[in-house]
């Protein structure tokens, strides 16, 4: 397995951290109570900011250069980059929605409930396929020369929640993250990111 295969693997068991926090709090949302919607919103706000910007365009990248050399897996390289869009989009109303409730601003809770459920349903569907339908093929077709090409085209930047230096916003969110894995830290940059991996 690829060195990039495995850390977008690592990512995804972090995304799912992550869902799975969005899933508790429409659990909460079901059950009448009232969910944490400044947790959700730094969950949203992460993942409009890392996975949609960095880590999801390092991927269309590298299925471009798949489907290239391996002409009958560009209907799925182009479904999978259409995937990221409609990932970014619903990503992006969710992020406004949980900022103008936690701004005051009354929204149906039903509409809440259906776009936060339909998004980690999305998102989890999405990174399985990927896993499953074209990690595989990037580890077969790729050689070290494309990764660098891919590297060089994407500014590089640190995952801000589970990267060495935890950024202020998502201090709460990882050490939330931190409990709930076991690994007992209460200072950033404690290796959270490689539990899981």
């Amino acid at each position: 397995m690829d060195q990039h295969t495995r850390e977008w693997r690592a990512e995804h068991a972090n995304f799912v951290r992550l869902l799975d926090l969005i899933d508790a709090q429409v659990a909460v949302f079901h059950g009448g109570g009232r969910p944490d919607y400044e947790l959700m919103l730094d969950v949203m706000h992460y993942m409009t900011c890392y996975p949609d910007r960095y880590h999801h365009l390092r991927e269309d990248l590298a299925f471009e250069g798949v489907f290239e050399r391996v002409p009958d897996l560009r209907a799925l390289a182009d479904e999978l980059a259409a995937q990221h869009l409609r990932i970014a989009r619903a990503g992006a109303k969710l992020v406004e929605d949980l900022g103008a409730i936690v701004d005051g601003a009354v929204l149906p809770r039903a509409t809440v409930e259906a776009d936060a459920s339909a998004y980690t349903r999305f998102m989890r569907q999405h990174m399985q396929r990927e896993e499953a339908a074209i990690f595989p093929a990037l580890d077969r077709v790729l050689a070290p020369r494309d990764w660098l090409l891919i590297d060089a085209r994407v500014h590089f930047v640190a995952d801000p929640m589970f990267g060495e230096v935890v950024q202020d916003r998502y201090r709460t969110l990882h050490q939330r993250i931190a409990s709930q894995v076991g690994c007992g830290c209460a200072e950033v940059g404690c290796g959270c990111a490689e539990i899981g991996a």
